[in-house]
């Protein structure tokens, strides 16, 4: 492990652990067993810092998301079932990491709303992986429509979009959801956006199985 990730490492471990305020240079150089001097190397303050390591945790999250999709996608042919398990396994994923190990997100988005140099950063990064998002969203919708599955809607953009942004606000407000709440969640996300777009949408059981 090379002094940049050693670095990321304790960094994320303490914005977790100990929120980012409470945060402090001294304690990540200490933890990362290097000098304080040696992270202003890398980076240049505490919020560039708390930045990359939520980009990397993303990234990190992104390519598991995507083997496990990839995985199923080569196996099965039927884009109802695909799209149920990519929903459920996204919003799964996510909630099985719990509050405290999504924490940097949440440090991130309020840093972001006071620091616009960050925000400019950011917002570049993250429409790049909304983009990824809503293109395999629009992919799964048309391969559904061309098979007969789906009903067809005037804007499948907007639908791609609606779905991505619905993911991203229901793994926000799971700070607040109880632990019942989110064992039942991803099955009850994945059906309400299935029998919006499914022109048949009695037989959504059928298709999953």
């Amino acid at each position: 492990m090379d002094k940049r990730e050693k670095i990321l490492e304790a960094a994320s471990k303490n914005f977790k652990d100990r929120g980012f305020a409470s945060t402090t240079i001294s304690k990540i150089a200490k933890d990362a067993n290097i000098g304080k001097g040696t992270i202003y190397e890398y980076f240049n303050s505490k919020e560039e810092l708390l930045m990359y390591c939520c980009i990397e945790n993303c990234q990190a999250v992104e390519a598991s998301l995507d083997s496990l999709v990839e995985a199923f996608e080569e196996s099965n042919n039927n884009p109802v079932k695909i799209i149920y398990t990519t929903i459920h396994t996204v919003l799964s994923e996510f909630f099985k990491k719990g509050v405290e190990e999504n924490r940097l997100f949440y440090e991130l988005s309020l840093l972001i709303a006071t620091n616009p140099q960050i925000k400019t950063i950011v917002s570049q990064e993250f429409q790049l992986k909304v983009a990824h998002w809503q293109s395999l969203a629009l992919a799964d919708y048309q391969k559904g429509l061309e098979q007969g599955y789906f009903r067809d809607i005037d804007n499948p953009e907007d639908l791609a979009c609606f779905i991505v942004a619905t993911i991203d606000g229901l793994i926000w407000q799971m700070q607040w959801a109880n632990e019942d709440e989110l064992l039942t969640r991803p099955e009850r996300m994945a059906n309400m956006y299935l029998n919006l777009i499914l022109k048949e949408p009695h037989r959504l059981e059928e298709f999953i199985k």
